[in-house]
């Protein structure tokens, strides 16, 4: 490594490890804002006759257990005889804890935070109490959760997951794989936003000044599971699948196609520019190269509003956001990759009614109570409520990005049990490929290969 990438990983890493200073500086900005919204704002109805504790385990960062804690002092002025305990950890960690203590049974927890690719396992083994009996008690306010919160995100977190599925979460955590870039950069270039792979390429070439320590491209793309993302969203925008047909008879692997060859040769060009973090990446690094103005943009990106907060980003005003490329073959559109983490309450956990109200109340926006959102926002949350995302959204320009996004969005993994193990083997061969280990054809042979075996290991081949 030549001492100009060596600098650049080394200001990224240094920046990730500033984060706390960051998270503690944003909830003191949250805080405050709650001291201010009081004096104008109070519940219309205290439920003093709720009592119970909840106990949340969650991932730890702005977005989930700090929006919520955040919001808390407000929720106590609503119920003061619920308490809420909040346990979290890295999210790298939270979804194999989670598999284990459901599997297990663990009743310490009565409401589990985490994204809608685990809901299939956890509908598997029984972790998921229904809820509509609950929704029921308001139907006016699940009414409004339901006419506010896009369709494409709220039957994710039913089962099956269609929108008459039964409802087994509710979901506050919006987000998709977008394309994040330097605005500034891009007009002082005379580049207009690229709609396709080639038009990020050309982007690139022109913005690279590797010089000046200054990388046009940046990616989540380590080796596992950060370059499985990178590689379905790609080979999504090129028409792709991972199965023929997900039914009886069908599950054939669909990555050894053009579609796939065509997403892992644009991800192979684009690397010719990538900043030096991105070889082995995750979401963190790849967040603090673009706030420290070292990386300028990223076609697949899961970004963060933290990027337009000057307390985390040196472009606060600079960073925008849009639909990620399409393919340009006749299959080609643009697909982003639905992501974003819902709330569900295990069957053999106490205090239902209390984990409902909390879920409910953290779900609400302006509904409830205008002080949630404004509280939730500025701690660093990213709503799945469109009225949150476009009364934010001048301030947040993340949150036009999610708002173009959420239409056209599929899931960011299959719903199936075995889509992580999926999405590690497809990211440990495509990174092989772009790291000059394999060959393109070879890659490509062992995501089908192996994404059998996973499968037929299943029974998913009778």
């Amino acid at each position: 490594m030549d001492d100009s990438m060596e600098r650049a990983c080394k200001d990224v890493y240094k920046g990730v490890a500033r984060a706390k200073v960051t998270r503690r500086r944003l909830m003191q900005t949250a805080a405050a804002s709650t001291a201010a919204f009081a004096a104008t704002w109070k519940p219309e109805e205290v439920r003093a006759d709720v009592n119970g504790t909840v106990n949340v385990y969650a991932a730890s960062g702005l977005r989930w257990d700090g929006s919520m804690r955040a919001a808390y002092p407000i929720f106590k002025e609503y119920f003061p005889n619920i308490t809420v305990n909040f346990t979290s950890e890295p999210i790298g960690d939270t979804y194999q804890k989670i598999s284990v203590m459901m599997n297990s049974k663990v009743d310490s927890f009565n409401v589990i935070y985490t994204d809608f690719g685990q809901w299939p396992q956890m509908h598997s083994i029984g972790a998921l109490t229904p809820l509509q009996q609950y929704a029921d008690q308001d139907t006016e306010w699940f009414d409004d959760y339901l006419s506010d919160v896009p369709e494409s995100i709220t039957k994710l977190y039913r089962f099956p997951q269609v929108p008459s599925g039964d409802l087994y979460g509710l979901c506050p955590d919006g987000n998709a794989m977008l394309a994040a870039y330097r605005k500034d950069a891009f007009d002082k270039a005379g580049i207009e936003f690229p709609m396709t792979w080639e038009g990020w390429i050309e982007a690139a070439k022109e913005l690279n000044d590797p010089d000046r320590e200054v990388y046009a491209y940046c990616a989540a793309m380590a080796r596992g599971f950060w370059f499985g993302f990178e590689f379905w969203g790609a080979h999504a925008s090129f028409g792709g699948e991972w199965f023929d047909r997900m039914e009886d008879g069908y599950w054939n692997p669909t990555f050894n196609t053009e579609a796939g060859y065509q997403a892992l040769l644009a991800l192979n060009e684009l690397n010719k520019y990538a900043h030096p973090i991105t070889a082995n990446g995750g979401e963190d690094e790849v967040n603090t190269a673009f706030a420290n103005g070292s990386a300028l943009f990223g076609p697949l990106t899961w970004g963060t509003a933290n990027l337009n907060n000057p307390d985390f980003s040196h472009f606060p005003d600079e960073f925008h956001w849009d639909v990620p490329p399409r393919g340009s073959n006749a299959e080609g559109s643009h697909r982003p990759l639905m992501g974003g983490l819902g709330q569900f309450v295990p069957p053999w956990s106490p205090d239902h009614q209390a984990a409902w109200e909390w879920i409910k109340w953290i779900n609400s926006g302006d509904k409830t109570d205008p002080r949630i959102g404004e509280v939730m926002v500025k701690a660093g949350s990213q709503p799945s409520r469109i009225s949150l995302l476009s009364k934010y959204g001048a301030e947040r320009n993340f949150f036009n990005g999610l708002s173009k996004a959420f239409p056209t969005a599929i899931p960011f993994v299959m719903l199936i049990p075995e889509a992580n193990s999926l999405v590690q083997m497809i990211g440990e061969e495509g990174a092989d490929y772009i790291n000059g280990d394999i060959d393109i054809e070879d890659a490509l042979k062992a995501m089908d290969k192996r994404a059998r075996r996973i499968m037929e290991d299943s029974g998913y081949y009778g």
